[in-house]
C-alpha cells in the first residue's frame, strides 16, 4: 500500500513533469514559428531595401538623361532663335543702307535657321529612337509623371522594407525570449519540484508567453 506522503509526492512529481514537458514543447513550436518568421520577413526586406536601392538610382538616371536632353534641346533652340534675330537685324540694316549683298546675307541666315527650328522638331520627334536601346531612350524620354511615380514606388518600398524589418527584430527578441525560457525550464528540471524549482518553471512560462504574444505581434 502506497503511503499518504508517497502518494502527494508522486501526483506534485507528475503535475511538475506535465508542466515542464508542455512548456517545452510550447517552447519548441515558438522556436520554429519565429524562425520561420525571422527568415521570411528577413527576405522581404532584403528585396525590398534592393528594390528601392535600384529605383532610386533609376530615378536619378532618368532626372539626369531627360533633362541633359531637354537642356540641349533648347540651347539649340536659342541657337536658332539668335540666328534669326541676327538674319532680321541684317536684313533690316541693309535695307536702310540699300545693300543688296549685305540683305541676301541676312535672308540666307534667316532661311538657315527656318531649317535649323525644322531639323530640331524633327530631331525631337524622333529623340528616343533608334540607335537607342529601350532602356537609354527611356531615361532620354522620362516625363516629370513618370519619375515622380518612380519615386513615389521607390518610397513605398523603403517603408516596405523598414516595416519588414522591424518585424523581423521582433521575431529575433521573439527567439532570444524563449532562449531564456529554455534555459529557466533547464533549471526547474535540475531543481525538480521543490520551491525553487516551481519558480523557476513558472517564470519560465511567463517568458515563455511573452515569446508568444512576440509572434503574434510581429504577424498583426
Amino acid at each position: 500500500m502506497i503511503e499518504p506522503e508517497s502518494a502527494s509526492r508522486w501526483r506534485t512529481e507528475a503535475r511538475f513533469d506535465r508542466v515542464a514537458t508542455t512548456l517545452i514543447g510550447l517552447i519548441a513550436v515558438l522556436a520554429a514559428v519565429l524562425a520561420i518568421l525571422q527568415t521570411g520577413y528577413g527576405q522581404e526586406s532584403t528585396r525590398a531595401a534592393v528594390q528601392a536601392g535600384r529605383l532610386a538610382t533609376d530615378a536619378a538616371a532618368r532626372i539626369s538623361a531627360s533633362s541633359l536632353a531637354r537642356d540641349s534641346a533648347l540651347r539649340a533652340q536659342q541657337d536658332a532663335i539668335v540666328l534669326a534675330m541676327g538674319g532680321v537685324g541684317r536684313m533690316l540694316a541693309a535695307t536702310k543702307a540699300g545693300d543688296a549683298d549685305a540683305y541676301a546675307v541676312g535672308a540666307a541666315q534667316q532661311a538657315a535657321s527656318d531649317r535649323l527650328r525644322a531639323a530640331l522638331t524633327e530631331s525631337a520627334a524622333t529623340t528616343g529612337g533608334s540607335p537607342l536601346d529601350s532602356y537609354t531612350a527611356g531615361l532620354v524620354t522620362a516625363s516629370i509623371e513618370a519619375i515622380k511615380a518612380e519615386v513615389a514606388e521607390q518610397g513605398r518600398q523603403v517603408d516596405l522594407a523598414n516595416d519588414a524589418g522591424g518585424r523581423e527584430l521582433r521575431a529575433v527578441l521573439g527567439l532570444s525570449l524563449l532562449a531564456l525560457a529554455a534555459v529557466l525550464a533547464g533549471i526547474a528540471a535540475v531543481l525538480r519540484e521543490g520551491r525553487a524549482g516551481w519558480i523557476s518553471l513558472l517564470v519560465a512560462w511567463g517568458v515563455a508567453v511573452t515569446a508568444a504574444t512576440v509572434a503574434i505581434l510581429t504577424v498583426a
